[in-house]
C-alpha cells in the first residue's frame, strides 16, 4: 500500500496506481463485471458493487478501475463491435487507460449545457472542437471517451454523441488543475481534432441513453461513504487499544455515524438490486449521491477535530491523522463531482417524488 500511496503522489492522481495496482486487478480477474456475455466476466451488479466495496474499503485506488469499466461496459453494450473488439481485450488486461471527457468550464454540473460540438467532414470521420473541464486522469489516460454534440440544431439531452479520442492525437492538448483534494484533475482542449468514424461509441446523437444508465450505475457506487468507514474504524481501533475513554456525547455522535453510513450503504444496494431487475433507479442513485458525500463531509469534519493539532498538517508522522486531513480537503469536492447535490435533488424530486420541473 505504501508503493501505491507513492505512485499516486508521483503522478498526482485520484485514486489511480496504474503501475502496481492495476496489473494486481488483472491477477484477480476482476475487472469487466457484468458486462455483457461474452465480453466480461460473469456477475450480477450486486456482485460487482460488493467486489468494489470490498477495494475501496481496503483503501485501495480504485477510480481508475471505475472508469475503464464504465467506457467499457458501454462499448460491450452498445458497441459497435469493431470498436468494442479493440478496447475490451486492453481494458481486461489494464494496458490502456481511460478518462471521461463530461464536464465543461461554463458549465459546471450541468452536463446537458455542453459546448463541445463534433461535425462530420465528407470522409464521414468526425472534426471536434471544444473543452472539457475537471477530467481526472486525463494525464494518465490513452483515450478519453467524450461528449459532444453532433446536431448543431438540437438542444439538451438530443443531438449528443460519445466519442473515443486518443488523449495523444493532434489538435488535443491536456493541461493541469490542481483541487484542494491533493490531487490533479485536467483542463482537455481539442482543436480541429480528427476522429475516425468507427471512434463513435453506440449510434450517434444518442449519447444520452448509454449516459444515464452509466451516470445511475455511477451514483451507486460510494461517494465518501467506504472511506469515511474506513476511517472511523481505524480510529475506534485506535482508541480502543490505547484504552482511551470517550465521553457520552462523543459515543452518541460515532452511533450517528453508524447509522448514515449504513443507510449509505443501503442506498448503494438498493440502486444495484433495481438494476439487476431491470428497473429504473434514477431517483434511488440520485438519493445515494446526495447522501454519501454529506455524510462523508461530516465524519471527516470530526474525525480532525478528534484527532487533534496532528490533523491540520500534511505531514505529522501519524498516518491515521494525516489521512483524515487528506479525506477532510478530499470530501469537499465529493457533493460536485458526478453531479452537484443541488442536480441530485432536482432528478429526486421528478423521477422519484413525481413533483413537476420548477
Amino acid at each position: 500500500m505504501a508503493a501505491m500511496r507513492a505512485e499516486m503522489a508521483e503522478l498526482e492522481s485520484d485514486r489511480q496506481a496504474p503501475t502496481l495496482f492495476n496489473p494486481w486487478l488483472v491477477r484477480q480477474n476482476v475487472i469487466g463485471l457484468g458486462w455483457p456475455e461474452p465480453s466480461g466476466r460473469p456477475a450480477s451488479q450486486t456482485e460487482r458493487f460488493v467486489a468494489h466495496e470490498e477495494l475501496d474499503s481496503a483503501g485501495l485506488p480504485t477510480y481508475g478501475l471505475e472508469q475503464a469499466e464504465a467506457v467499457g461496459w458501454m462499448l460491450a453494450t452498445f458497441g459497435p463491435q469493431d470498436l468494442a473488439a479493440e478496447h475490451l481485450p486492453r481494458i481486461l488486461d489494464a494496458s490502456w487507460s481511460y478518462a471521461g471527457g463530461y464536464s465543461e468550464p461554463e458549465a459546471g454540473s450541468d452536463m446537458l449545457a455542453l459546448r463541445t460540438k463534433a461535425f462530420r467532414t465528407p470522409a464521414g470521420d468526425f472534426v471536434v472542437d471544444g473543452q472539457k473541464m475537471w477530467t481526472s486522469g486525463a494525464h494518465l489516460a490513452d483515450w478519453i471517451f467524450t461528449l459532444v454534440r453532433t446536431d448543431p440544431d438540437s438542444t439538451r439531452h438530443r443531438g449528443l454523441s460519445l466519442l473515443m479520442i486518443d488523449a495523444h492525437a493532434p489538435g488535443v492538448t491536456i493541461q493541469p488543475v490542481r483541487v484542494m483534494g491533493g490531487w490533479r484533475v485536467n483542463a482537455c482542449f481539442f482543436d480541429t481534432v480528427s476522429v475516425p468514424a468507427r471512434n463513435l461509441i453506440g449510434d450517434e446523437g444518442k449519447a444520452w441513453t448509454m449516459m444515464s444508465q452509466a451516470l445511475d450505475m455511477e451514483r451507486s457506487m460510494s461517494f465518501g461513504g467506504r472511506e469515511a468507514r474506513l476511517l472511523l474504524a481505524r480510529y475506534l481501533d485506535r482508541v480502543g487499544a490505547q484504552g482511551a475513554d470517550l465521553d457520552e456525547a462523543d459515543y452518541r455522535q460515532i452511533g450517528e455515524f453508524l447509522v448514515d453510513l449504513q443507510a449509505e450503504r443501503l442506498l448503494g444496494q438498493q440502486v444495484v438490486a433495481l438494476g439487476d431487475r431491470g428497473e429504473a433507479a434514477s431517483g434511488e442513485a440520485s438519493m445515494s449521491k446526495l447522501h454519501g458525500p454529506a455524510v462523508a463531509q461530516r465524519v471527516a469534519q470530526w474525525l480532525v477535530d478528534a484527532l487533534g493539532p496532528n490533523a491540520y498538517t500534511r505531514d505529522s508522522g501519524d498516518p491515521l491523522a494525516e489521512d483524515a486531513e487528506q479525506f477532510l480537503r478530499a470530501s469537499t469536492v465529493l457533493s460536485i463531482i458526478g453531479g452537484t447535490s443541488e442536480i441530485q435533488r432536482n432528478i429526486i424530486a421528478q423521477r422519484w417524488l413525481g413533483l413537476p420541473r420548477g
